[in-house]
């Protein structure tokens, strides 16, 4: 039997375990990581939008952080530009009662193919995001002669992990991985806890850069879904399973 090691944070982690027992699929919640708003004493002020602002949301948690801070003020601005970096991002943003545009490819290169943000296509850009991540948004758009201004509404904390449930050394697992940040965690446990033998199962992960980081960390087999959306997980295990039974 196959397991599949989830290792988002808890909520969305037990949300993909429910549509993966739906498809016959066993898992492990394995949280790696948890999301907390930044406390209001501790965070940059919310900031002014001005008309026909672009406003990029770089994960879904940055719409359940971010958004209820900005939504009336993006209400008011007719013109202002919603971006979504995928398919989650722009869900939570259309329960909200907002409209996005969402590039093909869901991370920062696809955003910055996207027209929108092309040069000369746009003045000014608010990223609404969790503190550190890659710089490379807003360092190219700045590049680009946008103003950007980074807004940070949430934080990733890495709590202390048991790996014991890991430790049937039998069972087949394939583990899923949805950034680079978690990757590099788990590999980080992974060495703390002399499970070296672990890298020898599959890693599913969003993108081809986040591929090459899980070769380069050592992982034998890093499997590339479409995006880091639940249903994209679920088709590249099914394709992994369907290549596994084929002679």
């Amino acid at each position: 039997m196959t397991t599949v090691v989830l290792t988002r944070p808890e909520a969305h982690s037990q949300r993909l375990a429910l549509a993966l027992s739906r498809q016959g699929f066993e898992s492990l919640v394995l949280p790696l990581m948890t999301v907390q708003p930044i406390p209001v004493s501790e965070r940059s002020p919310v900031p002014d939008l001005t008309a026909g602002v672009v406003c990029i949301f770089i994960s879904a948690n940055a719409v359940q952080y971010g958004l209820p801070h900005i939504a009336s003020a993006l209400a008011q601005r007719e013109t202002a530009v919603l971006i979504a970096v995928g398919q989650q991002t722009q869900s939570a943003l259309q329960a909200a009662g907002f409209a996005a545009i969402t590039p093909e490819q869901a991370d920062t290169e696809g955003l910055l193919a996207l027209p929108a943000l092309s040069s000369g296509a746009l003045e000014q850009a608010l990223i609404v995001k969790g503190e550190g991540g890659r710089a490379l948004l807003a360092s190219e758009l700045r590049r680009r002669g946008v103003a950007v201004t980074e807004w940070s509404c949430y934080r990733r904390c890495w709590p202390p992990v048991d790996l014991s449930p890991l430790s049937d050394a039998g069972r087949k697992w394939i583990f899923q991985a949805s950034s680079g940040e978690i990757l590099s965690r788990l590999v980080a446990l992974i060495s703390e806890a002399s499970r070296l033998d672990l890298l020898q199962h599959p890693v599913i992960v969003p993108s081809k850069r986040i591929a090459a980081l899980a070769t380069e960390l050592g992982w034998q087999s890093a499997l590339c879904s479409d995006n880091a959306s639940d249903d994209a997980v679920i088709a590249t295990l099914h394709q992994q399973l369907t290549h596994e039974t084929t002679p």
